[in-house]
């Protein structure tokens, strides 16, 4: 077979990206936010009692948001198996009911179909039907300001990131260039195993029927098995690990583009869209590339008597490493050197789209959408930030220096263990040829065709875990994930203009083709060499052990996928990108305990492990009253370079037990060498790199 006929591994592309709840409110787009032209409407005559579902029409809206010219920015058939619900319906309203308003009722609805019309809207069929007749009319709700308007929230868990940039067109996949911000780059991947579907195919005997199998019935499906090992070259992957981040930006980046903007409204925890207003009619110039998604808000609560802190443990108090009222015992003040628990307040979101009212005033509001939720609540008038990335170290951007590998205006990143941890969405494509398929003039299934097979893993979400360095290799990350649900581009499957709809993300060809959008991607030129083993410092109970041989680091999330009893009745057909409508996949990923485990190997020379194991003493400084020796385990790493600050990665136990530390007499009279287990009840990481939103 030739190799222009058959898939290599050698033309595949793995990508990933954050996941996002989609917030669509009436009123926003056209003449400006809060008096445009967007409505969402329940289609006439589309009230299926029989298959109990409803659909739902857009309109309006505008090329900086979400929605424009009635279609929404997401590949078709990407949300199917989402879920969303309404709001703000009130007793007031003339069209839908409050029967549908999920603050009264709690109803939640699963898209079961995402389409775009001939007559280029989109569509999406939920389950349970609206309560809302809609048989005899559209059902449509107009109130036009941001904060009665009547929303649709399209919740987070397996929808990713939207794309502004993307374009669909109902009738021709050849003509459609949909797309997902799946565009983060994933590691140095040097192995990965995808979680491919597998079908739970029921079969029964039948008494009667003789010995051969009489039924088979496909049960569910699963997308579980998946896994990489990558060299580490930054700390991105812990935040999917441990669940937690807080990004510390430099006073420099933080204040690109200048002026006053402030929340006009509260921001919440989960939530995907913040409000806005400035002293002028605009987001500040030096963000003028925003809706392309390479703009950046920063939330950062300056330290005021200790108010502005976050704990970042449960389990104990909250006075660790100095005085509890002034601050200092908070990262990033107290640095790495010494127990902590609580850290300043300062997130980081990747802008992905914008819609303003049409005002000059200082009342001129910014919708902002946000490529993930909020981790912590803000107050109406909180002082906002922007950053962006250039090439180079102007304005602030974040930047790593050729010559010396220092790091200019670094970003820091604390990642640790809380109630969540984040789902993540994996695009893989694989073609025949190095070709793109969505040029002019190839045609479907000829010899300059690449026949692309794109497919998306969503609600993605890592169950276990595995750090581990030894003296002949780099520091490794081996992490093992399973998916909810996969999205498989069929446009080759339609009758019209076959052709493949959407356009798949080639790091080094368009998503990184230049330093500036490679910093966007997470992977800034010169910061791809990995931690090696000869970067590393390690340090026990306030001591450099300098004969480590190897250690691994190992954590698990509980994360387990839960089926549930779905009623819809759905046909399924060839060119659905999600079979069955997703009935048959799991609609939940719920985190359970966590459990993490150190092993160590290192020649022996000195006692003070094997002491404390055989006392089984508590290794923790409650009050930290020795700074100079505290009870904390640190795996320190820094590249190499001839200036400072440099890439760094600093892994934090401070609260464990050394419950293993065998001392054997070896046969061939050579080094005692020890095994050590530690069990910590916890694990912070600390990771200073270019990376605004990891």
């Amino acid at each position: 077979m030739p190799p222009s006929t058959i898939y290599r591994g050698d033309l595949s592309e793995v990508t990933f990206g954050h996941e996002t709840g989609i917030v669509l409110k009436h009123g926003f787009g056209g003449t400006g936010y809060g008096g445009g032209d967007f409505v969402f409407t329940a289609v006439t005559g589309t009230r299926d009692l029989t298959a109990d579902t409803s659909v739902i029409e857009f309109s309006g809206g505008d090329s900086g948001g979400p929605v424009a010219s009635g279609i929404l920015k997401v590949p078709q058939g990407m949300l199917v198996g989402s879920r969303l619900i309404f709001s703000n319906f009130n007793a007031t309203s003339t069209n839908f009911l409050t029967t549908d308003n999920y603050s009264d009722k709690g109803r939640v609805y699963t898209i079961v179909k995402h389409v775009v019309t001939s007559a280029d809207k989109t569509r999406l069929t939920i389950t349970p039907a609206l309560k809302t007749d809609h048989s005899g009319g559209n059902i449509l709700s107009r109130a036009t300001t941001p904060d009665t308007a009547e929303t649709m929230t399209i919740l987070p868990f397996a929808t990713p990131a939207f794309d502004i940039g993307m374009s669909s067109d109902g009738d021709s996949p050849k003509l459609s260039a949909e797309a997902s911000l799946t565009d983060q780059f994933v590691g140095l991947v040097s192995t990965v195993a995808l979680p491919e579907t597998k079908i739970d195919l029921k079969r029964f005997h039948v008494v009667g029927l003789g010995r051969d199998v009489a039924v088979q019935v496909p049960g569910r499906y699963t997308n579980t098995g998946g896994s990489f090992e990558c060299n580490i070259h930054n700390g991105r992957w812990f935040y999917y690990c441990l669940g937690q981040k807080i990004s510390n930006v430099s006073a420099a980046t933080k204040d690109n583009g200048g002026g006053a903007f402030a929340l006009k409204r509260a921001a919440n925890v989960g939530d995907t869209i913040i409000y806005v207003d400035g002293h002028d009619g605009s987001v500040p110039s030096v963000n003028a590339s925003v809706a392309s998604g390479d703009a950046f808000v920063v939330l950062h609560d300056a330290l005021t008597n200790g108010t502005q802190l976050t704990d970042i443990q449960t389990y104990r108090g909250t006075a660790t490493g100095g005085d509890a009222n002034d601050g200092s015992d908070a990262w990033p003040s107290v640095g790495v050197t010494k127990p902590f628990d609580r850290a300043t307040k300062q997130e980081v979101r990747r802008i992905i789209a914008v819609s303003s009212d049409g005002g000059s005033t200082s009342a001129k509001v910014h919708a902002l959408w946000l490529d993930e939720p909020l981790q912590f609540d803000w107050a109406v008038d909180k002082v906002v930030y922007f950053a962006d990335y250039v090439d180079g170290s102007t304005n602030g951007s974040p930047h790593r220096t050729a010559s010396t590998g220092a790091l200019v205006n670094p970003v820091e990143h604390l990642y640790y263990s809380r109630e969540r941890i984040p789902s993540f969405s994996m695009e893989v494509s694989t073609r025949r040829l190095d070709t793109d398929s969505t040029l002019d003039g190839i045609v479907d299934g000829g010899t300059t065709d690449s026949k692309q097979l794109l497919r998306v893993f969503r609600g993605c979400k890592v169950k276990d875990w595995s750090l581990t360095t030894d003296t002949d290799a780099a520091l490794r990350l081996s992490v093992n994930f399973d998916s909810t649900l996969a999205y498989t581009d069929t446009g080759r499957l339609e009758a019209t203009a076959p052709g493949d709809r959407y356009n798949a993300h080639r790091l080094f060809e368009n998503t990184g083709a230049n330093n500036v959008s490679r910093k966007v991607a997470g992977i800034e030129k010169g910061t791809q060499k990995p931690f090696m083993f000869y970067n590393g410092i390690i340090t026990v109970l306030g001591q450099t052990v300098g004969q480590v041989v190897s250690f691994t680091l190992n954590g698990k999330t509980g994360v387990e996928q839960y089926y549930t009893i779905s009623g819809a009745n759905v046909v399924d057909t060839a060119t659905d990108q999600v079979p069955q409508a997703g009935t048959r996949n799991p609609t939940l990923a719920i985190e359970g305990k966590t459990e993490y485990d150190l092993e160590m190997e290192i020649i022996v020379d000195d006692p003070i492990f094997y002491h404390n194991m055989r006392r089984a003493v508590r290794n923790f400084d409650e009050d930290n009253t020795d700074n100079t020796d505290p009870d904390l385990i640190r795996l320190s790493f820094t590249k190499q370079g001839s200036a400072t600050p440099n890439e760094s990665l600093d892994i934090l136990i401070d609260d464990f037990f050394i419950t293993e530390a065998s001392l054997p007499i070896p046969e061939d009279k050579g080094p005692i060498r020890s095994k050590m287990k530690i069990l910590p009840k916890t694990v912070k990481v600390v990771a200073k790199d270019t990376v605004l939103c990891p």
